[in-house]
């Protein structure tokens, strides 16, 4: 009985080194912009960001994140995509439409 229980803890606990699951947030894209538009992530933890657009009136059809190196990420209509990222430093990265750099949105990294 001991065993087992040592044996279920052991297994509970991940391995040094492990990749630890990515914190997930999810943005829709209206006709209002990003909502949310500030998102908050930890210095070098990953962030999975899924997007959804559910209007066709707007620009950000597809976005940027600068400080990411991400760009011209797409964003079709009415299909969730999603992104990964591992934010390095602290502070404010921003993201926009790539076709004319609108709607302010904000990851607050800490």
């Amino acid at each position: 009985m001991r065993q087992a229980l040592l044996l279920s803890l052991l297994l509970a606990v991940p391995a040094a080194g492990a990749a630890a699951d990515p914190a997930r947030v999810e943005v829709k894209i209206t006709d209002a912009g990003f909502e949310p538009r500030e998102i908050t992530a930890r210095k070098g933890q990953p962030l999975a960001i899924t997007f959804l657009r559910t209007t066709e009136r707007t620009c950000i059809k597809a976005i940027d994140i600068p400080a990411e190196k991400v760009k011209n990420f797409q964003l079709p209509l009415d299909k969730a995509v999603s992104l990964t990222i591992t934010p390095a430093k602290a502070g404010v990265e921003k993201f926009h439409c790539t076709a004319m750099a609108m709607g302010d949105g904000k990851i607050v990294v800490e």
